[in-house]
């Protein structure tokens, strides 16, 4: 919609320019296309780039906590280069066959200890539209319920641990 806008605006602007006689009434009608495309082309840079007129919702879950290690109570991670970065491997499902894996690069993990229940309570966060109105201003643009964050903390009952595990490991 916010796109109708800047063509009719640029549209009304050059009708004007071209083919009114000069007067009020061309000033009126510049003036009207100009505001019009210049005020649609600043809206459509500030949704873009600062997601103008959505906000930001979020689901929790919360998933009982099984170990990653049969027979013991393991929580295990591999640590990324140098940085403080890990990927987690966890399972909610004593029957799971493969082990779920946390995303660093698209949001954050966090471990807490002494838990009355060991569990993983995953965030995702989305961006929405405020509403109705502006869904179909910005139709053509940034889409409607789109991804931002996922954030993992894991609270484990004590008698858990961390087990680093290397590429070694993960290959065995």
């Amino acid at each position: 919609m916010i796109v109708i806008f800047l063509i009719a605006g640029a549209l009304i602007f050059a009708i004007s320019m071209i083919f009114i006689h000069p007067g009020v009434k061309k000033i009126i009608w510049v003036s009207i296309g100009l505001i019009l495309s210049i005020g649609a082309v600043v809206v459509m840079t500030l949704n873009y780039n600062t997601f103008l007129g959505m906000k930001k919702v979020s689901q929790t879950q919360t998933y009982p906590l099984t170990s990653s290690v049969k027979g013991q109570h393991v929580l295990a991670y591999q640590q990324l280069g140098t940085k403080n970065e890990c990927v987690y491997f966890y399972a909610t499902n004593p029957m799971q066959q493969k082990l779920a894996k946390t995303n660093p690069s698209t949001g954050t993990a966090k471990v807490t200890h002494n838990s009355k229940m060991s569990q993983v309570k995953i965030t995702r966060t989305y961006r929405v539209y405020r509403n109705d109105g502006l869904r179909i201003l910005f139709s053509n643009g940034i889409p409607n319920h789109q991804f931002v964050s996922q954030n993992y903390e894991f609270r484990l009952m004590s008698g858990w641990k961390l087990k680093k595990i290397s590429v070694q490991d993960k290959k065995s």
